[in-house]
């Protein structure tokens, strides 16, 4: 279980405590070289500025001090992927990354539950976390900086999609989507950042007792 509050420790320590700082950052390296990144670029966020993200494949959340929006990759039993704004493509991953961030008390699973059914009606069942996107601040802290700082990393589960129940989107919140067939979404996806996807479709294939 997330502890909603635990982020802002990794904001620029302020009292000198170095310890802290030193210790949070060997674990944080440990953990980036268990799970190496196959992908990497920059993005500019309106409040965070210019960031590197990087992807990587992993089965193992992250130091929860550095853990964001909990994201899902959504397949059915027919292993069709759920594209976001199928009418803008860009190449991007995030075309199939669906969450948001945790609130008080929830498990990973249960955001990407809540969140998944809050934009886009889809009632879901996670199968397991596949990988992360590490995004990394390359401009300074400021006071309306919203995410852990100087890193801040967003998991990545792949679920299954159960039934549609459109009471479950929230007015505001909800985001074009529509099923489409695997290989559509591969196309869909630059070859670089594919790993995720692939990963997903193997763990429903698991699920499904195919190969």
């Amino acid at each position: 279980m997330l502890d909603c509050n635990l982020w802002l420790f990794r904001q620029p320590i302020r009292h000198g405590d170095i310890a802290i700082m030193i210790k949070e950052d060997r674990t944080l390296r440990a953990y980036f070289h268990a799970f190496p990144a196959y992908f990497e670029a920059h993005e500019r966020w309106p409040i965070q500025g210019n960031m590197r993200v990087r992807l990587s494949l992993a089965s193992k959340l992250p130091p929860a001090e550095v853990s964001s929006s909990i994201l899902a990759i959504v397949l059915n039993a027919k292993q069709e992927v759920l594209y976001l704004w199928p009418t803008q493509r860009t190449g991007s991953i995030a075309h199939v990354l669906i969450g948001g961030r945790p609130q008080c008390g929830e498990t990973p699973e249960e955001t990407a539950i809540r969140e998944v059914g809050e934009e886009t009606g889809w009632r879901v069942r996670p199968l397991r976390m596949i990988g992360f996107r590490h995004f990394f601040h390359l401009e300074p802290w400021t006071e309306e900086n919203d995410r852990p700082y100087p890193d801040f990393i967003q998991p990545v589960y792949v679920v299954q999609a159960l039934e549609y129940e459109p009471d479950l989107a929230v007015s505001g919140d909800r985001i074009p989507a529509e099923f489409m067939a695997f290989e559509a979404a591969e196309q869909a996806i630059e070859p670089a950042q594919r790993p995720l996807l692939y990963k997903a479709l193997n763990q429903v294939r698991q699920m499904l007792g195919q190969r």
